[in-house]
């Protein structure tokens, strides 16, 4: 069997530097959204919601980490240069298409890059859940393909065929359901729905009826505001949290199953072992996010750990549905 073809060392490298860059952004738009709902005002929680306050105080006078001025500016820089990356790997992929692995996914990435900068423009309220969902989804789609796409140019290990066999339902059950708990996520911060759930041990008043989900998850869903531009709190925003936090029991028994099943393979072992060290972190986070009343840093550390957590689950896919390179 012929040896394939040693893949550009430049597409390697912007590859590589577009998934950082990717994830930095995605971190940073969660950063900057969270921040801008409220979470680390002075006065939390009554100035949760009221939009536009933003808290630019140092952090020795008590603001956060990273004002809003900065994560805008380091955003914005990171987005343009992502862009221009985009546009190289398309260039090469299309040039050096016997050495690099097809020129689809380039494609997409660059289909999708102008999707969520033509999106943020267009629709820049956050007061529209699916907005948030758009540009949380299309974020989180853009590494996953990235990540794919540099898999495709790195060597892959052997596996036995029935083992990738047994191993396929559930890898892709989970993947299902990490992208299903990343949605609920992002319509959950969408509709500033949050702290609405202040308890460990349950959600006081949600409901889980037919017209309440309905009232919840309808697609032209707003989020409503006081004569003062703050969010108004209503019912629905329980139910919001209630099922984000029901979808995340199931996205850990998922998970889980399959990162248990995975280590008995020795193949998978280690990228199984980073799967699971990633959602006992992700459960971790969620916890004291909710301990702490919901402080800026946890709940932006709660979505970069999602993405990372979307990445191992794809890493596994990826390895029960690519064949080993010769």
């Amino acid at each position: 069997m012929a040896e394939r073809p040693t893949p550009p060392a430049g597409l390697v490298l912007m590859v590589s530097t577009a998934t950082l860059l990717v994830f930095v952004v995605i971190v940073l738009s969660a950063y900057i959204r969270l921040g801008d709902a409220g979470l680390g005002c002075a006065e939390w929680p009554t100035c949760f919601g009221q939009i536009g306050a933003h808290d630019n105080r140092s952090l020795a006078e008590g603001g956060p980490l990273l004002p809003p001025s900065a994560a805008r500016s380091f955003h914005r820089v990171a987005a343009t240069v992502f862009g221009f990356i985009v546009i190289g790997i398309v260039v090469l992929a299309a040039r050096r298409r016997r050495e690099a692995p097809g020129i689809v996914l380039p494609l997409l990435v660059f289909a999708l890059t102008v999707f969520l900068s033509v999106l943020g423009v267009v629709t820049p309220s956050p007061l529209v859940p699916l907005v948030t969902l758009g540009n949380v989804l299309g974020g989180m789609t853009l590494l996953a393909l990235l990540w794919v796409i540099g898999q495709r140019l790195q060597p892959k290990p052997s596996l036995e065929p029935a083992a990738a066999q047994s191993l396929r339902p559930w890898a892709r059950g989970a993947l299902v359901a990490v992208v299903l708990q990343i949605a609920l996520g992002a319509w959950t911060s969408g509709s500033f729905a949050g702290p609405a759930c202040p308890s460990l041990a349950g959600c006081e008043g949600a409901s889980l009826s037919v017209d309440s989900l309905a009232q919840s998850y309808a697609p032209t869903r707003r989020v409503a505001t006081d004569d003062r531009g703050k969010v108004v709190s209503d019912a629905n925003q329980k139910t919001v949290h209630a099922v984000h936090r029901l979808g995340a029991a199931l996205a850990f028994a998922a998970i889980m199953l399959l990162g248990l099943r995975a280590r008995r393979a020795p193949a998978l072992r280690s990228a199984a072992n980073v799967l699971l060290a990633l959602l006992a972190i992700q459960i971790g986070i969620g916890i004291l996010a909710v301990a702490f009343a919901l402080p800026l840093s946890l709940a932006a550390l709660h979505n970069a750990n999602a993405a990372l957590l979307l990445l191992a689950v794809v890493n596994l896919n990826l390895h029960l549905t690519t064949k080993p390179n010769a």
